[in-house]
């Protein structure tokens, strides 16, 4: 019996530059290319290559950052000639809030494009979008299998509790508050995300805080979102501490064993005491048993199944 052949996939993407230096848009595409005969594509060539013909493919996906779809819609349209198409969106909040560049951008989308479903990596903002009349469905990110890679031993790491990022003013100040709670937070800087992922190996617990509501309407709300952050630590055998949100049940955060949450900053200094009191043949095992779960989910496959569906 000759193997099913696999489906044809047209990804279309800012640039191939930037997807090859994006920490999330090159796992997607590694992602995808497990289980789809995948062209990916710039926008660019994409309109200005006439050879390029959307339908001669099974799916065509929109894998663009929101503003550049937006700029770009007519365009994409005209070429697409009514082609449908699936479009992958990591900052849905964009289209709402008050503040963004792109704000509108869904009815837009829906007007001049046909649409299977906008592909959303949170939950909440999906259910949101939902309610607006958006088609839009919930996928996980997640860590390829290979990035899931046990660094060192807890007691071989040389960082107690770091945080490697962007210093914005919300963890400036939640930094400072746990200063004032006699806890220090190594603050390091971002680099490559190689470097990073190595990084992480040598720092014990991670620490940092998402809680910078948006402005929607005039309305402050949660962020709700970006649990990958800590999927990611966990994946190279750290442990995590984030604020909560209801986004991480979507993410099934509990489930792995080295990711804390907490309400309040007051809560801390109690989590990490707690972490850091654990027998040591049971907290390695944790880390461990980390690494495993997050390389098992391979939560990218998530994006594969919706794009692979016939419904």
């Amino acid at each position: 019996m000759k193997p099913q052949a696999r489906l044809r996939l047209l990804a279309i993407v800012d640039s191939t530059e930037y997807v090859m230096s994006n920490c999330y848009q090159h796992q997607l595409m590694a992602a995808l290319k497990t289980k789809f005969d995948l062209k990916i594509c710039s926008v660019r060539e994409f309109l200005l290559n006439p050879l390029i013909w959307p339908n001669s493919f099974d799916r065509v996906l929109l894998a663009m950052k929101q503003r550049t779809l937006l700029r770009q819609v007519d365009a994409v349209s005209k070429r697409l000639s009514g082609r449908e198409v699936f479009v992958y969106d990591q900052d849905p909040w964009q289209a709402y809030i008050d503040d963004s560049a792109s704000r509108g951008a869904y009815p837009v989308f829906a007007d001049r494009l046909t649409i299977r479903a906008i592909l959303m990596t949170t939950r909440w903002w999906t259910e949101f979008c939902v309610s607006k009349g958006v088609p839009a469905r919930f996928v996980r990110m997640g860590m390829l299998p290979e990035y899931c890679v046990m660094g060192g031993a807890w007691a071989d790491r040389r960082v107690a509790l770091g945080f490697q990022g962007s210093l914005h003013p919300h963890r400036r100040k939640f930094f400072d508050e746990l200063s004032a709670l006699g806890l220090h937070v190594d603050v390091m800087g971002s680099r490559s995300y190689s470097d990073y992922l190595e990084s992480l190996g040598d720092i014990q617990i991670y620490i940092h805080t998402e809680d910078d509501p948006w402005c929607v309407d005039g309305q402050m709300i949660p962020r709700n979102a970006l649990w990958i952050k800590d999927v990611e630590v966990a994946a190279r055998g750290c442990f995590a501490i984030r604020n909560w949100d209801v986004d991480a049940d979507a993410y099934d955060i509990d489930e792995v064993p080295t990711i804390r949450h907490f309400k309040n900053v007051s809560e801390v200094p109690g989590i990490v005491s707690e972490i850091q009191s654990m027998d040591s043949h049971a907290r390695d095992d944790a880390m461990r048993r980390a690494v495993e779960i997050v390389r098992q989910r391979d939560d990218w496959q998530t994006v594969v199944r919706e794009i692979e569906s016939e419904a």
